[in-house]
């Protein structure tokens, strides 16, 4: 039997002989953010600003290891958030954006926790490790966390900063991890609630720190999806995308490294859940407006298809893009102009969102950002090989530790077994199941 805790022996670890990458423990976190001091070309004083802005200790000559990760158990947990929780997390992300925000935890104890129970529960589920001993470490980096942030909010002239919103961020995205429905909502809407209040205290009508412009794009994606994951998770935020007007003069026709489509998308996608809960609750007598703005919504999300070929990103990002662009499609098709599931508008849909999956590589984690999209395939076709293709590469990205992609494949074959005629977010919302496609 494997040992209960990390004893940090090299080259591996006895309880990381069934870990997917070798296991080294050099600590690399401290050293890497560490620049040497150069006289920068013309060419890179724009990367330099960058690096400066999204890694605010990177020119500290020496750093030595914080104090709040003095345990093995804490250093372990570092060191499995580095090289593998955040890369999961954000698997087309810029390093600055997790070197940032490791470094920035180094300094900030809630943070700092939150990081480590997120990489907790992540390194549980990669090793299968459900005993109690796991489970009372990830609470117990939750609740510090829980209690440093709100001693840090309750403070004599408390500042927001962006290591606050950020903490936030971390729990709520760990929550829906590990299928923590009801606290997902307390701190989803604490995270709405801090990243408002943090724009405006920046005093400007644009954001220029593209670490913020991160953490406003990472909230957007959950908030989006919230609203798209069902009837009874719809409308639990605002779904309007403001915050991202704010932050950006015009949202790019690029495939955006976050969200993992483009940000032109996001207000649509944002419409597209409204007009579903206006045709779930319209009178029969009003759904002639309701088709009509569906109609307009269409052209317009048609009209991004060939966004990503155009912009020069990457193969997988444009296959996420043009997934995410099919889905919206499909949900549109089906949620409000309610077509039925064998009419051959719909089955083009599938046909399309399954052939950009296909052209990501099966155990690429650029999958983990398309869970929206093979979920709602997965519950909208009746063909056997459409669905044995997303259970597997769903159960490809749960052997990678995702939680979320457990519990929503766990709720697909629920709903498969069922053989309801119903759409699949009527069908869970009359069993009172929640579920967050994020």
């Amino acid at each position: 039997m494997a040992a209960q805790n990390c004893d940090l022996k090299k080259p591996i670890c006895s309880r990381c002989t069934r870990f997917p990458k070798e296991c080294k423990y050099d600590i690399n976190i401290i050293n890497q953010n560490v620049v040497t001091h150069t006289r920068p070309s013309e060419a890179n004083r724009h990367n330099e600003s960058v690096n400066q802005s999204l890694n605010p200790i990177a020119h500290q000559p020496v750093l030595s290891l914080s104090p709040f990760i003095s345990s093995k158990e804490s250093q372990f947990f570092m060191h499995i958030f580095n090289t593998e929780t955040a890369p999961r997390l954000f698997p087309a992300a810029p390093a600055l954006f997790l070197q940032r925000i490791i470094a920035s935890s180094l300094e900030t104890p809630h943070l700092l926790y939150a990081l480590l129970a997120s990489a907790c529960s992540h390194h549980s589920r990669l090793v299968q490790d459900t005993g109690p001993k796991s489970k009372v470490s990830c609470l117990s980096f939750t609740n510090l966390s829980i209690s440093s942030l709100r001693s840090a909010l309750s403070e004599t002239n408390a500042t927001l900063t962006a290591e606050t919103v950020t903490t936030a961020m971390a729990l709520c995205t760990n929550d829906v991890c590990n299928g923590n429905m009801q606290t997902w909502r307390t701190h989803l809407r604490g995270v709405m609630r801090l990243l408002g209040a943090f724009l405006d205290t920046q005093g400007t009508l644009r954001i220029a720190d593209p670490y913020i412009q991160c953490l406003v794009k990472w909230f957007t994606t959950m908030d989006v999806l919230a609203g798209l994951s069902g009837l009874s998770t719809s409308g639990v935020m605002s779904s309007d995308t403001g915050l991202l007007g704010r932050s950006f003069d015009l949202l790019s026709p690029h495939v955006d490294d976050i969200c993992g489509y483009s940000l032109k998308l996001a207000p649509l996608l944002a419409r597209l859940s409204q007009l579903v809960q206006r045709q779930c609750h319209t009178e029969p007598r009003m759904q002639q407006d309701v088709l009509e703005e569906s109609r307009t919504l269409e052209v317009e999300i048609l009209s991004l298809v060939e966004y990503s070929v155009a912009s020069g990103d990457s193969l997988e990002l444009q296959s996420t893009h043009l997934a995410f662009v099919q889905a919206a499609l499909l949900h549109l098709h089906r949620r409000v102009q309610t077509l039925p599931r064998n009419h051959e508008t719909v089955k083009e849909d599938i046909r399309k969102v399954i052939a950009a999956v296909e052209d990501i590589p099966p155990f690429s984690s650029t999958n983990i950002l398309i869970l929206w999209p093979m979920f709602s395939v997965g519950c909208e076709t009746d063909d056997t090989k459409e669905r044995e293709f997303i259970h597997k590469r769903m159960g490809d990205m749960q052997s990678l530790g995702m939680g979320n992609f457990t519990r929503a494949r766990e709720l697909l074959s629920r709903f498969w077994a069922s053989e309801t005629s119903l759409p699949w977010d009527i069908y869970f919302s009359n069993l009172g199941l929640e579920l967050v496609l994020f």
